[in-house]
């Protein structure tokens, strides 16, 4: 998985907050240690014998973890981050409409899965022909209407094939506010030269 930006989004604010959440509860987390400790029979100063004391940066670290995989999925945030959940895998249906120029008409089908968490994300389009995984990507959002997935990405030929090669490309995909659909379009570079349209829709769980 790699970076992406995300459009207004507040990224400092909720460092600012983690940090801040962190800084906040780590003196009650060590007093209930403390408290635990006397209770079953450890005494005051054990946390400092064995050197348990939960320091403010570790415990930020797993308000950041937590918060990057999990909390940042809840709807409520969502709304107000701006930052759609992608995650899952999509059934692709694509046609490439030009090549080196000239229109043509090739019809193909794949399985697109996203993985994605608050800080990052991996594009995987998986066709009979050839694989390929995002190297760069950025989310805007569009008031109303959705969000639009830019992305860049390396393409591998599968094994036997004898037209492709290896080449990069990028794509440029709206998503429905629900985040149920896609379509968009794709463009490959001189080593393919192709421009072509998906369509993506989000298979459903199980």
């Amino acid at each position: 998985m790699h970076d992406y930006a995300i459009d207004r989004h507040p990224k400092q604010n909720v460092l600012f907050v983690l940090a801040f959440l962190a800084i906040l509860a780590t003196p009650a987390l060590n007093s209930a240690l403390v408290s635990l400790g006397t209770k079953v029979g450890l005494g005051e100063g054990w946390m400092t014998t064995v050197g348990t004391a939960v320091p403010v940066t570790a415990f930020f670290g797993f308000l950041y973890m937590l918060f990057d995989r999990y909390l940042w999925k809840w709807s409520m945030l969502r709304r107000v981050l701006l930052v759609p959940d992608l995650n899952g895998v999509w059934e692709c249906g694509g046609r490439t409409a030009l090549k080196d120029g000239a229109p043509v008409e090739f019809k193909w089908q794949g399985k697109l899965t996203i993985s994605q968490s608050w800080s990052k994300i991996l594009v995987h389009l998986r066709t009979d022909q050839s694989s390929s995984r995002s190297i760069s990507a950025s989310i805007y959002h569009d008031q109303g209407v959705g969000y639009r997935l830019l992305y860049q990405y390396r393409n591998e030929p599968r094994a036997g094939g004898d037209e492709l090669q290896i080449h990069t490309g990028a794509v440029e995909m709206d998503f429905d506010e629900a985040c149920t659909v896609g379509q968009g379009h794709y463009f490959t570079d001189s080593h393919r030269n192709t421009v072509g349209v998906m369509e993506l829709k989000r298979r459903k769980p199980g």
